[in-house]
């Protein structure tokens, strides 16, 4: 009787854990961001912004779902320079600005990094994520550059679903573009040149 119950709970286990791992088919993932980001700052209507973005990085998979298989399935941003000039134009348009074109200032939003690492123990992962941003504001001849970092730690019961990652990803990006649009020196740097 006892052997028969330990069979059952170890039957159980393999059950749950090929429940949780080996019958999903996990694909490769777009992910399709949507920063929320929270400015404390006013500046004038009539300041004319001209947004560069740049994508620096060497890869456009920022990270593999840990998947236990040899070829991992990646996870790419949707289209990172329309992230960046979108999420700066939001972020400008809540302090006010309405002029997106040169004339005045240039604004350069670099992503220099944005990295996915998924580590698994036994039924349990854990997701590690970091970027880093580098903004630089120009006129004329005088600058300000400020670079920004973040990072993110979660762990799962089993693999991340491709809502749970997008959430996670979205999430250190609005962190660490907040820490951007809210460089008090970066908006002084606008507001009074």
């Amino acid at each position: 009787m006892k052997q028969i119950r330990l069979l059952v709970t170890g039957l159980l286990a393999i059950l749950a854990t090929s429940t949780l791992t080996g019958c999903m088919t996990f694909n490769s993932q777009t992910l399709d961001l949507h920063p929320q980001i929270q400015v404390s700052r006013v500046l004038s209507k009539e300041k004319r912004v001209e947004i560069i973005p740049k994508d620096l990085r060497a890869d456009s998979v920022i990270g593999y779902r840990y998947t236990g298989e040899a070829d991992a399935p990646s996870i790419v941003l949707k289209d990172s320079l329309h992230l960046l000039q979108h999420t700066t134009e939001h972020a400008l348009e809540d302090m006010g600005i309405v002029r997106f074109y040169g004339g005045e200032f240039n604004l350069t939003i670099s992503l220099i990094e944005l990295n996915y690492h998924a580590s698994d123990s036994k039924i349990k992962q854990t997701v590690s994520l970091d970027t880093k941003l580098k903004v630089t504001v120009s006129k004329d001849n005088k600058s300000y550059t400020g670079t920004y970092t973040a990072d993110k730690q979660q762990t799962f019961v089993g693999v991340p679903s491709e809502e749970e990652n997008e959430r996670l990803v979205n999430d250190l990006f609005s962190s660490v573009m907040n820490l951007a649009m809210n460089d008090q020196q970066l908006i002084d740097f606008i507001q009074f040149n």
